[in-house]
């Protein structure tokens, strides 16, 4: 499993993009604000390893975007990618045929 650190996600991060999707490897994450820092919220999304939009197996949680809000997300987030794990992410190419190089 990929280690990972979410100590980015801070309170100014939130300000940069209303939709922020992201992922480590196969685990993939959606973000989601509404409002503004101290009386909006966050609501973040975890889902299997294809497009959102196509997603079956989610979850979902919204935090207050407050100082506390955005460290209980962190721990949530992190709480996620343990229990779901992670592989690198990888294109699977299809073997060469053996045989002499042309």
């Amino acid at each position: 499993m990929l280690e990972s650190d979410f100590s980015f996600l801070t309170m100014d991060f939130f300000t940069k993009a209303e939709i922020f999707p992201g992922s480590l490897g196969t685990f993939r994450y959606r973000f989601q604000r509404t409002g503004w820092v101290g009386d909006g919220s966050l609501q973040v999304w975890v889902y299997e390893n294809v497009c959102f939009e196509l997603a079956q197996d989610v979850e979902t949680e919204t935090f207050p975007w407050t100082e506390e809000g955005t460290a209980a997300l962190r721990g949530w987030l992190s709480g996620k990618l343990q229990e779901r794990g992670a592989e690198s992410y990888r294109i699977p190419y299809p073997r060469r045929a053996e045989g002499p190089a042309q």
